[in-house]
């Protein structure tokens, strides 16, 4: 059994709709630590790209950050999130911190992140990337770093 199942989408909804949904999903469920997000506005062949990784499928990328973070010692505040111009682009700013499911418990400092969502012209999510203000070599060095 598939641990998120496909899920009825939400076509057609106006970009500033998806975007308070995107809005609760991060200020709420914390979606980019857990996987708790709205799936109905994401196609499930979305492609989520981040400095580190790139994963394509909705399924796919909810499994990942549901086995990354640990969400009772992490957190994220959401700073902003907007239609961004006449394509319907959104975009949403926020800054997190957080321990990582692994053995060794790794906490990943602060880190601010920008994410730019494209909308397919059935209005649901087809990409998101995920740019940070911290480089991939330094997150990747504090993942291996012990508490």
């Amino acid at each position: 059994k598939e641990a998120f199942p496909p899920s009825a989408k939400r076509r057609g909804l106006p970009p500033a709709e998806v975007a308070d949904a995107l809005r609760r999903d991060l200020a709420e469920g914390k979606y980019i630590l857990t996987g708790d997000l709205t799936p109905e506005i994401f196609a499930d062949e979305c492609r989520f790209v981040d400095p580190n990784n790139a994963v394509d499928g909705l399924g796919r990328y909810r499994q990942a950050l549901a086995l990354l973070f640990e969400p009772a010692e992490s957190s994220l505040q959401v700073t902003d999130v907007r239609v961004a111009g006449g394509d319907g682009s959104i975009e949403a700013d926020y800054v997190a911190q957080g321990t990582l499911k692994l053995p060794w418990r790794p906490r990943i400092a602060p880190w601010s992140g920008h994410i730019t969502y494209t909308l397919g012209s059935d209005g649901l999510i087809v990409s998101q990337v995920d740019v940070w203000n911290i480089t991939r070599f330094d997150a990747i060095r504090q993942t291996f770093t012990p508490r």
